[in-house]
């Protein structure tokens, strides 16, 4: 926990301490340019470590800063606590990497072996460890591990497979930071964290891991409280106290300080301001910036790491993010370079920056428990690579666009496959002429054909793909999405079907150097000809029109069923709550009270997710059920108000009438409770109809999601949501009119009056 802490810290510390530099520079004296100009300042390093040893041997003269962890030695330069610490390559490459205020001082003062530690007159573990040193140098796993973890900054801990027959080996472990051991994703994750793991296995034995501060380790394999450590550098002072294996790893060790404290400041490309006019030469220059990324994405979980200095702003869906670049909410963004072919078509003001900065593999996510679909997906894309359709259909998505998905002509008689996807636009899933189109599109269509299923989309919101696969509402999902070993640990994934590079964009006119042209400045137009354009684009062309009256009729549908059912379950808890009964009573105040005091949307959620997860029900009906229950506690207190507002004399008068009570109940109170509440009845009313607005959390199409689906092909952000806004007033108004006839209706003075003018 400590060195989570301590990570926190050095990222909230590091703009801190980069709009300290100037004052630490001052209090420091003169400007850095090698590690002989540190004698007599001050020297952060990890307590019992080698280059604590080192720093105060070689320099005496100067103010030694004792840490704990290694993350306190980077918080430490950032926040002007130390002028520079002594670290090793290995863990100052990640420091660098996420913390782009410091830069390394001169080369490497000293290097030196990292070796495992053993209890002295216990021989027996220490030379099974070297033999498995020399196994795994020979079968070429050493080089693999070292490849993983020292030559790029982005490592996974493999699976190892440990059945562990032959007891256990209890292993101390200091968190020294990746790559050397670090928790990543929680899991323990490093070069030696991998090798005592991979060692376990060798022996077929158990790791046990034990947690200890580097001051501790050597005391605990002395003591026998650990079978071994991971590694320490192996010199004579610890010799004396324990035994070491073979090395395992040599490491070059060097100063890092603040990048503002240096005569000549390092790496101009990478600073977190390069440019003094504020241009976006590549990606480095994102450091400090306004980022949006799509929620749930793989572009998210690497502009966080990446970037941990930048406000990452998180969207909905893809149209949103491209509107917020566009139109200056963000500096830039990420995506996969197929799609931003079409991005950067419909949107000319918009450029890429810099190269690919990384490659990912795309797949299909199956539950866990489905692994005979998946094994038949694998089997599918091996065929059609085979056949050489895979490749038609790839060439022909991303490149030409073509309008439609063809179908392969079988007969589907085996049922429906239930396929997650989401709008992420062109080359994968887009809609064109009210229909589902894309690269992914075709491959699930194709694949639901050759098993004898009809293909059935469920077009949700990305970040909800998983939960809906994990939660059974379906088969399988395919939507560009990147294979992680994140999501790998919830769902399963097919083999993967496609490669894809992704590039930062952002506006042309905020790009240096990168942009070669200027863009064509588009003609002068006025806004009626403007407006005629947005018509045509975003309602008549493709038939988008349908989409708008298919989710017009969505919302009204869940609107007037979700009020039909929450007004005759709000009855009915409205007379438990009347009730002197204590069993009928209380339920009724939990009731309200609950559901007043939950937000719709995580009720939508928990119902569709939690209540109905293992049930196949229409997110339609689960969207009246959840908008039912909520307006059902809220009329349940405005009926109540209005029967209480009713004398009592009146229900007196009507039994004695010779009335039953509910004969009294619907020919005197009924009658003037519906004209006291209807005022208010039609403003929970029309709330209800704007709440509905939630409902494409769940895969429901509706005219908000319809308003989306038009500005993912569109990418114009005014017209599709004034559109919507414009429609959702006129459903409201409609359904007023409707409620105020009623109210007419039940009103005997607004009868009267109506009858005297006839």
């Amino acid at each position: 926990m400590k060195n989570v802490f301590s990570l926190l810290l050095a990222a909230l510390f590091v703009v801190p301490g980069a709009l300290c530099a100037s004052t630490v520079a001052s209090a420091t004296g003169t400007k850095l340019t090698s590690p002989a100009d540190l004698h007599g300042k001050r020297i952060a390093v990890a307590v019992g470590s080698a280059q604590e040893m080192f720093v105060t041997k070689n320099y005496s003269d100067s103010i030694i800063l004792q840490y704990d962890s290694i993350p306190d030695l980077a918080v430490a330069v950032i926040t002007g606590k130390a002028d520079a610490a002594l670290k090793d390559e290995g863990t100052l490459g990640e420091i660098l990497r996420t913390n782009p205020a410091v830069a390394v001082l001169g080369e490497s003062m000293f290097s030196a072996s990292l070796a495992s530690g053993f209890r002295k007159g216990h021989p027996a573990l220490r030379l099974e460890f070297n033999a498995f040193l020399k196994h795994i140098r020979k079968n070429g796993e050493y080089d693999e591990m070292v490849t993983r973890w020292m030559k790029g900054p982005n490592g996974v801990m493999p699976k190892i497979h440990n059945p562990g027959t032959k007891g256990k080996i209890v292993v101390g472990v200091s968190l020294f930071g990746l790559p050397l051991a670090s928790i990543k994703d929680n899991v323990h994750s490093g070069l030696l964290l991998e090798v005592v793991e991979r060692f376990g296995a060798f022996l077929d034995k158990k790791v046990e891991i034990q947690l200890l501060e580097i001051t501790g380790m050597i005391a605990a394999t002395a003591s026998g409280k650990v079978d071994m450590i991971t590694a320490l550098y192996d010199n004579e002072e610890r010799r004396k106290r324990i035994d070491f294996s073979d090395p395992i790893y040599k490491m070059e060790n060097k100063f890092f300080v603040l990048k503002s404290n240096l005569a000549s400041e390092p790496g101009a490309a990478v600073s977190t301001q390069s440019d003094t006019s504020g241009k976006i030469r590549s990606a480095a220059d994102l450091h400090g910036r306004r980022i949006a990324v799509m929620m749930g994405t793989a572009y998210e979980s690497y502009a966080t790491k990446t970037y941990p200095d930048s406000t990452i702003l998180q969207y909905q869906n893809a149209a949103d993010v491209i509107a917020a670049v566009k139109f200056g909410k963000a500096d830039a963004s990420i995506n996969d370079t197929d799609s931003l072919r079409e991005i950067l078509k419909e949107n000319p003001s918009l450029e890429t920056v810099g190269e690919s900065l990384f490659t990912f593999s795309v797949g299909a996510g199956f539950r866990k428990d489905r692994t005979a679909l998946r094994d038949q997906f694998n089997q599918f894309l091996a065929g059609i690579r085979k056949s050489g359709d895979y490749d038609a259909i790839i060439n022909k998505w991303m490149t030409d666009n073509p309008a439609k998905t063809p179908a392969s002509g079988q007969v589907a008689n085996k049922g429906e496959l239930l396929i997650g996807t989401s709008n992420v636009g062109f080359p994968w899933v887009a809609f064109q002429d009210n229909a589902l189109v894309g690269a992914d599109i075709d491959l699930m269509t194709r694949f639901a054909e050759s098993i004898g299923k009809t293909p059935k989309f469920s077009v949700m919101d990305f970040s909800a793909l998983i939960a809906a696969l994990v939660s059974g509402k379906v088969d399988m999902i395919a939507s560009d999405i990147f294979i992680t070993e994140e999501r790998m640990k919830r769902i399963d994934f097919s083999d993967a079907y496609y490669e894809a590079g992704n590039k930062v964009y952002a506006l042309r006119e905020n790009i240096g150097a990168a942009t070669t042209e200027p863009a064509a400045e588009p003609p002068k137009s006025t806004f009626l000809s403007r407006l005629k354009d947005s018509f045509e684009s975003n309602i008549m062309h493709e038939r988008r029109y349908l989409i708008i009256f298919d989710g017009l009729q969505t919302t009204v549908l869940i609107s007037i069923l979700a009020t039909l059912f929450g007004t005759a379950l709000g009855g009915v808890v409205c007379f438990m709550r009347l009730s002197s009964s204590f069993w009928l009573n209380t339920p009724a105040k939990v009731y309200i009270s609950i559901l007043r005091g939950t937000p719709v949307l995580v009720l939508l959620m928990l119902i569709f997710y939690v209540v109905f997860g293992s049930v196949n029900i229409s997110p339609t009906l689960v969207a009246v059920i959840a908008f039912g229950m909520n307006f059902a506690a809220y009329f349940a207190e405005i009926f109540r108000a209005g029967m209480s507002g009713i004398e009592d004399g009146q229900r007196e008068a009507g039994i004695a009438m010779g009335l039953t009570p509910t004969q009294t109940f619907i020919n005197i109170l009924l009658p003037q409770t519906i004209v006291r509440i209807l005022p208010v009845y039609k403003g929970e009313f029309i709330s209800l109809v704007k709440m509905t607005s939630v409902v494409g959390y769940i895969a429901v199409q509706d005219l908000t999601k319809a308003g989306d689906i038009i500005r993912s092909r569109t990418f114009d952000a005014f017209f599709p949501l004034v559109m919507v806004a414009i429609l959702y007033f006129i459903v409201a108004a409609v359904l007023i009119q409707a409620l105020e006839y009623l109210e007419r209706r039940t009103d005997p003075v607004a009868r009267r009056r109506q009858g005297g003018a006839q």
